[in-house]
């Protein structure tokens, strides 16, 4: 059975009723039954069938509205919507940054509040019936399975399968940066030599980091008003990238480090910082490091844990810590200790 994304964003949510308005509202616009009726062949009475599924809820001009002011959708309403899309096609529902909505209801309620909202995920995406025709994808910055953990709320999701993905090969690298030149409305010159030191330079192969050197490429080729790329080019479209004006590429990776508590934040600067001046650490190091007095009474290993998950640092095959990412490290190593 193939399957049919349709992809959600739940920025800034903090209640369970409000990540369940979002998703069904996104499901009863235009911009999705408009799919429907073009790859579905449905009509306007199902159309409308669909969008009236929920007891309660109407489609207006500006999104869903209730029936009554005090009305609260939870996950019995998503799955009557959901259950109500008759479709010969799987739908793959994507749930972008799904761990900050946990994060968030945990934060700016309490435990009971995110033990409940996860427990109505978890028959949600246990349901047999939905799980025949509806595939829940849920992604983040930050690791859902670290994060419950130190909620002990690991039980509660159980029933998902983490999913890591992996670096491109070489060869997938050269083809994602013919892609990206293919989408420039004047493509440049650059030849496979060209293609592999670009690849070189980003290191850790994760399409953001390519996409990210490619651009002050592009911008260095027109700029400069080259008729191909020399390794030089890209030197300077590499220094460029470090330059204040592009801090925001990276600010996110210091900024994501505010959810940990205080003494946790320092722990976790500290252990990068020291990553910094080194291609590699053992695990002996960061334990004295995590033996330091401010950070006695933590859980360090979760701290490293968390950092691991996010995608900060890896284990190699040495059984060494390094930077995922040297792009990455040699941000932190320039401006990270200004933004923290």
């Amino acid at each position: 059975m193939k399957s049919r994304c349709y992809l959600s964003y739940l920025d800034l949510i903090n209640k369970a009723h409000e990540y369940y308005k979002q998703i069904i509202d996104n499901l009863f616009r235009s911009e999705f039954t408009d799919q429907l009726s073009s790859l579905f062949k449905w009509g306007k009475d199902q159309i409308d069938k669909f969008c009236s599924s929920i007891t309660g809820v109407s489609v207006g001009a500006t999104g869903i509205e209730f029936d009554h002011p005090d009305r609260q959708l939870t996950h019995r309403d998503l799955s009557t919507a959901l259950n109500a899309l008759t479709l010969d096609k799987k739908l793959v529902l994507i749930i972008d940054e799904f761990p900050d909505v946990v994060e968030k209801i945990y934060d700016q309620q309490d435990h009971k509040s995110a033990e409940s909202f996860l427990s109505g995920c978890r028959e949600l995406w246990s349901e047999q019936r939905l799980n025949q025709h509806v595939q829940f994808v849920l992604t983040g910055s930050i690791g859902l399975d670290t994060l419950v953990s130190k909620m002990a709320l690991s039980d509660l999701i159980n029933v998902l399968i983490p999913v890591s993905i992996a670096p491109l090969s070489q060869a997938q690298g050269r083809e994602f940066i013919n892609t990206l030149n293919y989408r420039e409305q004047e493509p440049i010159q650059i030849d496979a030599t060209a293609q592999d030191y670009l690849l070189d330079k980003v290191g850790w192969l994760m399409p953001y980091y390519i996409e990210i050197l490619w651009m002050q490429l592009v911008d260095v080729y027109f700029d400069e008003g080259l008729d191909s790329v020399s390794p030089t080019n890209i030197d300077a479209a590499y220094n460029k990238l470090f330059s204040i004006q592009y801090q925001s590429h990276f600010n996110h990776w210091a900024e994501r480090l505010n959810r940990f508590a205080d003494s946790e934040k320092a722990l976790a600067s500290d252990v990068l910082t020291a990553m910094c001046e080194h291609a590699e650490l053992p695990g002996s190091h960061l334990f004295n490091l995590s033996q330091a007095s401010p950070y006695q009474q933590i859980n360090c290993q979760y701290v490293i844990d968390c950092l691991i998950h996010d995608g900060y640092i890896f284990i190699n095959q040495a059984q060494c810590y390094q930077f995922t990412s040297p792009m990455l490290k040699e941000w932190w190593r320039r401006y990270a200790t200004r933004r923290l």
